[in-house]
C-alpha cells in the first residue's frame, strides 16, 4: 500500500509541475482576504492553491488519525482488562465446584 501511495504522490507532483510550466506566461489578479495581488503568474497561484489544499487535507487526516489512535488505545486497555479477568477466572480453585457437588 505504501508503494502505491508513493507512486500516486509522484504522479500528482509531476502533473502539478507540468501544469505550472504550461501556465507560466499567463498572469491574473487575485484577491485574498480583502487584499489584491495584481499580475501574479498563474503557476504561482496554482502552487499556492495546491499547498493550501494539502494543508487542509493534512489537518483532516490528523484529526481522524488522533481519533483512531485514541480508540485503539481504549480498545487495548479493554482487551488487557478482559484478559486479566479471564486469567483470574481460569485460576479459580476447583474446590468450590467439588463442594457443591458433594452437598
Amino acid at each position: 500500500m505504501t508503494t502505491i501511495r508513493i507512486i500516486i504522490v509522484f504522479i500528482v507532483g509531476i502533473l502539478l509541475i507540468v501544469l505550472a510550466l504550461e501556465n507560466t506566461k499567463y498572469t491574473s489578479d487575485i484577491q485574498v482576504f480583502y487584499r489584491t495581488y495584481s499580475q501574479m503568474s498563474l503557476s504561482i497561484i496554482l502552487l499556492y492553491a495546491f499547498t493550501f489544499g494539502l494543508i487542509v487535507a493534512g489537518f483532516f487526516w490528523l484529526v481522524s488519525e488522533i481519533k483512531l489512535r485514541t480508540e485503539l488505545r481504549r480498545q487495548k486497555k479493554e482487551n488487557e482488562a478482559l484478559l486479566s479477568e479471564l486469567t483470574a477466572l481460569r485460576n479459580l480453585p476447583l474446590e468450590l465446584g467439588q463442594e457443591k457437588g458433594t452437598q
